[in-house]
């Protein structure tokens, strides 16, 4: 039966060739598509690495240029904040903090070994803002004052790729001619741009204002304690307003740009999704058409059929069989251009991403075809043989 099915639409190859060309498009779309959600999905229910809720971002702007009189007024700043019973520490980053809309990067090199890795410039305190665990050495700190090396922890992706199973922890990395990094630390995971971005390759940098003297960082983390709102950071920004006059300040919750950030993500997967349902749509209405105007063609063949004693059952299922081998001359098509994904690692995505959205694509073509054919097979399965014949 089967073999006679794939005999039939193959003999008819020109007439379905448009429709066999559609359902190949409209396949190649809702793989992209399903690609693109599947990588999300599975990105979103990865851990972060850290926790963002409670946590503000005090941007700071000074009016003045003077570095030394910049330097002075933070260091007040970081006082008074730090001396605020609704705050529970508080510590400086660069402006590539957590869902900031702003990157750093660095290329590092170990052995013959280069490769381009996300720097963060962080204070000694960031990891009891961001309440991160170290899960292989330790977090650096005042110990590292008195060290002839910067002092930096890195992600387990970057020691994945850059030492390649090797401990890392005590290992020197070039930073420049006459100084370098040195490894004391490794966390599991840290992804700052959104919840729905893989995990990239990053390091810490510690940010040490004495050594750092001719820096200045405009940006402050805080984390306050639970319940804290508006009230307060009216009041926070009043008196360090009084501290640093003429500087700009604003204060953003991380969860309020956690927000923005994963608005920017769900734009263009709502946008794919509408797109590709109405591809779908076309498709679902070209099937069915195509199935209806057959029906009307052949009602002898099936009023012959059902005197020669066929039930409903075999007609009914005969004409599903033949829109889905009528999808799957499509499928076979897609489903090879569709492989290469995986295969050439077109995009640095992992290919169990394109084997689900694959999977899914597959089984949602196949669910289209079957209930376009649902109610024209139905229809035809209840001609009456006397009726056809009498017609013809």
């Amino acid at each position: 039966m089967i073999r006679h099915l794939f005999k039939l639409i193959w003999n008819r190859k020109r007439s379905n060739f448009l429709l066999i060309t559609e359902i190949f498009f409209c396949f190649l779309v809702l793989f992209a598509v399903l690609s693109l959600i599947v990588y999300n999905v599975r990105n979103y229910y990865k851990p972060l690495g850290f926790e963002h809720e409670n946590v503000w971002m005090l941007t700071m702007r000074p009016d003045t240029d003077s570095t030394a009189l910049n330097r002075q007024t933070l260091e007040q700043i970081m006082q008074r904040a730090k001396g605020f019973q609704e705050v529970e520490s508080v510590a400086l980053t660069n402006s590539n903090a957590p869902f900031a809309f702003s990157q750093m990067n660095n290329e590092l090199s170990y052995g013959e070994k280069k490769m381009m890795a996300n720097e963060y410039l962080v204070q000694d305190d960031f990891d009891k803002v961001m309440r991160m665990q170290v899960s292989h050495g330790r977090w650096f700190g005042q110990q590292d004052n008195a060290s002839h090396h910067y002092p930096i922890v890195i992600n387990r992706a970057l020691q994945q790729k850059l030492f390649e199973g090797e401990d890392p922890l005590g290992k020197l990395i070039p930073r420049n001619d006459s100084s370098s990094y040195q490894v004391v630390g490794v966390v599991e995971h840290y992804r700052p741009s959104s919840e729905y971005t893989a995990e990239e390759p990053g390091f810490f940098n510690r940010i040490h204002l004495p050594k750092n003297e001719n820096e200045f960082y405009g940006e402050l983390l805080l984390r306050v304690k639970p319940g804290m709102g508006v009230e307060f950071e009216e009041k926070m920004v009043k008196e360090l307003s009084g501290i640093s006059k003429g500087w700009t300040m604003e204060v953003a919750t991380l969860e309020k740009m956690r927000q923005n950030k994963a608005k920017m993500a769900k734009v263009p997967m709502i946008a794919l999704t509408i797109i590709c349902g109405f591809l779908i749509l076309n498709v679902a209405l070209g099937l069915f058409g195509v199935l209806w105007y057959n029906i009307s063609r052949r009602n002898s063949e099936i009023g012959l059929r059902r005197a020669v004693g066929a039930a409903s059952s075999q007609v009914y299922r005969q004409f599903i069989g033949e829109v889905l081998v009528l999808a799957t001359f499509g499928l076979v098509l897609g489903v090879a251009f569709a492989i290469q994904f995986p295969l050439l690692q077109v995009f640095e995505v992992e290919s169990v991403v394109y084997f689900i959205a694959l999977g899914i694509a597959v089984g949602l073509i196949y669910l289209l075809a079957i209930g376009c054919a649902f109610y024209p097979s139905r229809q035809a399965a209840a001609i009456h043989p006397a009726m056809a014949l009498h017609e013809e």
